[in-house]
């Protein structure tokens, strides 16, 4: 009780230093256990590594020596996701526009101990419970589509009737006073009551789960044999669900598990179509391979405007426009889609990235064409003879995959090049294809990364990241980036964990 109103009395501290603009947030806390990690707020995208569209930047500060740190930005995506990074872990956020939450936690175990109060903390609270986890759906021992849906129906029922509850404030009706974790339940209706966006919004996202849920569910028994050749029934209650009418509750599709939600919609009601227009024969076996081809590419393009507002029209285009354009890959496809007559921020993100694609590399504030900056093996070894007998950190990454496992992670980098410059040497290597040079230059630039960078072209070189690391920097998934760490004898640290939420005690260690 004593920590909850040193808090509250913290948080009343900053408001008065700070107010939070209708279109920004303030993230506040107090983190028990804390070392002074570095402790970030991160835009997660539907598509990891994407850009935003509100230019919204990552941003982060040191926890303080009495555990408390504060955060805020004007840039805000309404309704999207965003993660709270430290220590190797985080915490997942939905943020509204105007939010201004104080979060109290343990480091050591975030998702467990958090609690949030303050404009904006009814959703946090509320989406932590265990009640509205995605482990709460049965996959392994369900193999009947129908059986399932009836599952998902089950679930999603009692979801809707835990929220109406906390909605309502009603913390002692049955439903909640028989949950095993009821004084959290009550604690929220008592602390961050749901105000009636949260609701709606909750609501919808509880909802519209069942469109992914039920795509997944037909991912996972495509591969039984025994109904490999069995086709699927658009006509089942399995499937009651995937109506226009239902659709039209979507607004946006800032949180990626509703732009989720909808790939999956715009896939069950494309197979429909096969069926009932054209009389393809759609199996449990083949159903996943009718989307690779530009029919399908047409066709979800007049759905879209047939069936769904503006903005989610822009949104889902622009989404796979930006992320294509940040792999170096063929954008036009895509961005093709957006009306070049309407001006709106998904197009001007759009200009901005390919102004830098174009440009990037003789932009000259950042001088990332000099042929300095361009290594091959023997550069490289001239390179680290530079920096014998110093502690260097070398960062290397993949301009292509940087998006997997770098870009949110700069505010980290970045501060801690910062505060630990008289200590350790931080240089930044790129090992990519010489086609990405220009995706390198562009990542940099509109990251505003303003560091020691080299790019290593890797023909002909592909062999020079072996004795730092054995990771596969050129894949999306695991891969995008690696540390190593050499100490002032010359020892290879290979593979490094990410080091850069290390408190300032751990780091004079590292370097020793």
């Amino acid at each position: 009780m004593k920590k909850f109103l040193l808090l509250l009395i913290f948080s009343i501290l900053l408001v008065a230093c700070y107010t939070t603009s209708n279109d920004g947030i303030e993230i506040s806390g107090y983190v028990k256990n804390s070392e002074k990690e570095y402790i970030h707020l991160n835009y997660l995208p539907r598509l990891r590594g994407n850009l935003s569209f509100d230019n919204f930047t990552s941003i982060g500060s040191n926890i303080d020596s009495e555990g408390y740190f504060n955060l805020n930005s004007d840039k805000i995506t309404d309704g999207a996701n965003y993660s709270l990074e430290f220590k190797n872990n985080g915490i997942q956020l939905i943020l509204f526009r105007g939010d201004n939450i104080q979060l109290d936690f343990d480091v050591n175990n975030p998702k467990e101990s958090l609690f949030a109060i303050g404009k904006g903390a009814g959703k946090i609270n509320t989406l932590n419970l265990k009640q509205f986890g995605y482990d709460n759906f049965d996959f392994e021992n369900i193999e009947n589509i129908n059986e399932f849906s009836n599952h998902i129906e089950d679930v999603i029922s009692g979801q809707i009737s835990l929220l109406n509850y906390i909605y309502l404030k009603k913390q002692n009706d049955k439903i909640v006073l028989e949950s095993d974790n009821k004084a959290k339940i009550q604690k929220i209706i008592a602390n961050s009551p749901l105000t009636e966006k949260e609701y709606k919004f909750l609501l919808n996202r509880i909802n519209f789960q069942r469109y992914s849920l039920q795509t997944n569910f037909l991912n996972k028994i495509s591969g039984l044999k025994n109904l490999d050749s069995i086709e699927i029934n658009f006509k089942d209650k399995a499937f009651k669900h995937f109506s226009k009418k239902e659709y039209q509750k979507l607004n946006n599709i800032n949180d990626w598990h509703l732009a989720n939600n909808l790939e999956s919609i715009l896939q069950i009601e494309y197979l429909k179509k096969l069926v009932e227009q054209d009389s393809v024969r759609v199996t449990y076996g083949n159903w996943q391979s009718f989307f690779n081809n530009s029919d399908y590419k047409k066709w979800a393009n007049s759905f879209l405007k047939d069936n769904l507002n503006g903005e989610i029209y822009n949104k889902y285009y622009a989404d796979l426009s930006t992320w294509l354009m940040t792999l170096g890959a063929d954008y036009k496809t895509y961005s093709d889609n957006l009306d070049p007559n309407k001006s709106n921020k998904y197009l001007k993100k759009i200009n901005e990235f390919e102004n830098l694609l174009e440009n990037g590399l003789d932009n000259k504030a950042y001088a990332l064409n000099k042929d300095t900056f361009t290594l091959d093996k023997l550069k490289f070894e001239s390179l680290l003879e530079k920096y014998k007998g110093k502690p260097l950190l070398i960062t290397f990454w993949s301009a292509q995959f940087a998006g997997s496992s770098l870009v949110n992670n700069l505010p980290s980098i970045k501060n801690f090049t910062k505060a630990n410059k008289e200590k350790i040497n931080v240089i930044n290597i790129c090992i990519d294809k010489e086609v990405n040079k220009k995706v390198w230059a562009a990542r940099i630039i509109d990251n505003e990364w303003k560091s020691k960078h080299y790019f290593l072209p890797i023909e002909k070189n592909d062999s020079i990241l072996n004795k730092f690391s054995d990771k596969k920097i050129s894949a999306f998934c695991d891969g995008g980036v690696t540390y190593a760490f050499i100490n002032k004898n010359g020892t290879i640290n290979n593979g490094i964990k990410f080091p850069f939420h290390l408190s300032t005690e751990k780091i004079d260690k590292m370097i020793k």
